[in-house]
């Protein structure tokens, strides 16, 4: 398993609720994971510096050099790919790289073989609802959705929840450092789990944002017990004899 999908795990669990009346506190771990983009690894390690969790490294006009990773420290580095060459993979997960990020219709299968790395996969828009199912199958850390330009309206967490439910996959998204604590949060409910911004400032405002997050409390409906209808056993009798 990757560092990336760790990460991911650990930032989707719930907190439990505090038992009896103490009023020391755990520190809160963060409930979502922060990525940050840069063009080359000495600015990924300012990324590190400013608070990224994760940094993805390169774009699809110009993929990461792939002995890059090695020069990263202090986050999880990871690739952007051209997944032309084949076990391209490895070589990236050979040059320090945790995870690489491709794009389904250009990467070849041959270039995607290393299962000792993490892999995102950039969705095309263009998927068929029984195409986008078949992600579920692959072994992928998650799913890059892309941009989320605008305010997150319910059709825009409906579409999010309609990739999650079939994929079964973490989804990872671009959005505003500017984004508010509560849209943050209504994101983080629609399995947005890694959100990517570029440059320091950004990275640094959004780590404050995230920070500020309330911890992921179990819903109350999960909780709820099973009613039990009661069998009417007259009726039952009833229709025994009429049988």
């Amino acid at each position: 398993m990757s560092k990336l999908a760790d990460k991911i795990r650990n930032a989707s669990r719930s907190e439990p609720q505090p038992l009896g009346f103490g009023s020391a506190k755990a520190a809160v771990a963060a409930t979502m994971v922060l990525a940050g983009v840069a063009p080359d690894a000495q600015a990924a390690a300012e990324l590190a510096r400013r608070g990224a969790d994760v940094v993805i490294i390169g774009s699809p006009s110009s993929p990461a050099a792939a002995a890059s990773g090695k020069d990263v420290t202090g986050a999880v580095a990871g690739a952007r790919i051209a997944g032309k060459a084949a076990n391209e993979a490895t070589a990236y997960r050979d040059g320090g790289f945790d995870f690489v990020v491709f794009d389904p219709n250009s990467a070849s299968a041959t270039a995607l073989l290393d299962d000792k790395i993490g892999y995102v996969l950039t969705l095309p828009g263009d998927l068929t609802d029984n195409e986008v199912r078949t992600l579920e199958s692959f072994q992928l850390d998650a799913i890059d959705v892309g941009a989320l330009a605008g305010p997150l309206t319910v059709r825009r967490q409906i579409d999010l929840r309609r990739i999650f439910a079939m994929t079964r996959k973490p989804l990872m998204a671009a959005i505003d450092a500017a984004i508010s604590v509560v849209e943050l949060q209504a994101l983080r409910d629609t399995n947005v789990l890694v959100a990517v911004v570029e440059g320091a400032q950004n990275v640094e405002r959004l780590r404050t944002t995230i920070d500020a997050l309330p911890p992921r409390t179990r819903r109350k409906d999960d909780d709820r017990p099973t009613p039990l209808v009661p069998h009417n056993a007259m009726a039952e009798e009833e229709s025994d004899e009429h049988e």
